[in-house]
């Protein structure tokens, strides 16, 4: 007995029938609402009563067959065994497997269930062995898309080159050949040929499937680094990295980028930086929501877990965006009152960010750090983690730019020097709430201009984090400049 996890259930049933047709054996379907149904080749006598809906009798039927070694597929047994479960009938339809489990090994016949998740019924475990369909791989997803275009383009121009193909099968990264179908059949539909756009029209089929996960979240891009005040230092880093996702880039042999954890105090643009890194990488940028992995049930947290980190790798490439990752995995190394599964979480999600082989380039941010485990901050989780300190007189003026601009008004007249020195020890964020509450009063005073004293005069009515927080804010400081790479 086999339990293949797979999105895609018809090219996991093509794939075992021509498995079978090596090996000379035949193959029976059965799902519950049409029975048995021979998939191969020639007549043969069908299991029991070939209209049987019944999956206990369909079952039974199964074990008793002996006309010839028969590959079995059952399709929707995990749907069926969720729904008994925990009634009397959970309880037969589980007894009834293993006792069909015996037979099979007796007549030499194999049962494959086709599932959409690799949780089996765990009473089943030590009958059934686990096989995990992956996604198309790139060869495939290029394959799928050159036989589409081949068939269903006839007459129609492929405007795409080989980078250009290159990049749509890369956006197709995640989807079952059928998302990968539609996708295309929608863009040709748009713009009467594979153009360039149909890269656009492969992500959004992307963020589609993203949707059904309660943690991913697909983030559209509007920012880019034009956005980001200052850190001169991490831009020039990450537009180092832009091209390490290219094709040239591999043959090369560089190493793909694993990803950043930026430190900070709270609205210092760290966030900000995340969306703009994802612009000028120019691949998708998903957030993970720590928030949304718990679960009630047993197991269910570490399952959440699992699905997330593994649709996040059929998504790359792409940017991973984690928000204070410190909150996420707070608790971890300390007294635990969930039984260890933060614990458990924490584990699964520190082996993954050291092993994983796709292209995910995780942006983690962090606003304190003495709550992250000393673990997470070893060389081979991140590729390099970088410290946003408060801003220095030249950044100042640079993100107040970008604010000033950011609200229709122009920096000229009201960014002064005085405004600079008086806006010493502000973050980006508290910069922004200064303009805006000087705006607020200017409109309040017949809609005039906002001039330099409206929002010096609004900087008084801010107390800047740095200085409400002076020791905790310190001790970052110090730390980052001990331990990490400046931002600036």
């Amino acid at each position: 007995m086999v339990w293949v996890s797979t999105l895609e259930e018809d090219r996991a049933a093509s794939r075992i029938k021509a498995v079978a047709e090596k090996l000379g054996c035949p193959v029976f379907e059965w799902n519950c609402t049409g029975g048995f149904a021979q998939v191969s080749e020639g007549k043969l006598r069908q299991p029991g009563d070939g209209h049987c809906t019944n999956v206990d009798q369909a079952l039974g039927a199964m074990g008793e067959y002996k006309q010839q070694r028969t590959v079995f597929i059952v399709r929707d047994l995990d749907l069926l065994a969720s729904r008994l479960a925990p009634s009397a009938d959970y309880v037969v339809l589980t007894r009834r497997i293993k006792d069909v489990h015996r037979k099979l090994k007796q007549n030499g016949n194999t049962v494959i269930f086709l599932s959409g998740s690799p949780a089996m019924p765990p009473e089943l475990g030590a009958y059934l062995a686990l096989v995990e369909a992956p996604l198309p791989d790139n060869d495939e997803r290029l394959a799928i898309i050159s036989a589409w275009i081949k068939t269903n383009a006839q007459g129609l121009s492929c405007q795409l080159d080989d980078e250009g193909l290159h990049r749509l099968t890369a956006a197709a990264a995640g989807m079952t050949s059928r998302q990968i179908q539609s996708a295309l059949a929608v863009s040709v539909v748009k713009h009467r040929a594979v153009v360039a756009a149909s890269v656009d029209d492969m992500l959004a089929e992307k963020v589609k499937a993203v949707k059904t996960s309660e943690i991913l979240e697909y983030i559209p891009v509007t920012e880019n680094f034009a956005d980001v005040g200052g850190l001169d230092g991490l831009k020039e880093y990450i537009k180092k990295r832009a091209s390490c996702f290219s094709r040239a880039a591999l043959r090369y042999g560089l190493p793909t980028p694993k990803g950043i954890l930026i430190l900070g105090p709270p609205g210092a643009g760290k966030s900000l930086t995340a969306k703009a890194a994802a612009s000028v990488l120019q691949i998708p940028l998903i957030r993970l929501d720590f928030g949304r992995v718990h679960g009630s049930l047993v197991g269910e947290s570490e399952e959440r877990m699992r699905r997330a980190l593994a649709l996040a790798e059929a998504q790359a490439p792409v940017v991973l965006w984690i928000e204070e990752l410190e909150k996420a995995l707070g608790g971890v190394g300390g007294p635990s009152g969930d039984s260890g599964v933060t614990q458990r979480l924490f584990g699964k999600f520190l082996t993954w960010a050291q092993e994983r082989t796709k292209v995910v380039f995780m942006v983690a941010t962090a606003n304190n750090v003495t709550q992250l485990p000393p673990e997470l901050l070893r060389r081979g989780r991140f590729d390099e983690i970088f410290f946003v300190d408060l801003p220095t007189p030249s950044e100042r003026k640079a993100i107040l730019d970008v604010v000033l601009r950011k609200h229709g008004l122009q920096p000229k007249g009201l960014v002064t020097d005085v405004l600079i020195d008086r806006l010493d020890r502000y973050t980006g964020a508290e910069m922004d709430y200064i303009v805006t509450e000087a705006m607020f009063d200017a409109f309040d005073d017949n809609q005039r201009a906002v001039t330099v004293k409206d929002i010096e005069a609004a900087t008084t009515k801010v107390l800047p984090l740095a200085d409400q927080m002076r020791e905790e804010i310190e001790a970052l400081r110090r730390w980052g400049k001990a331990n990490a790479r400046s931002a600036s």
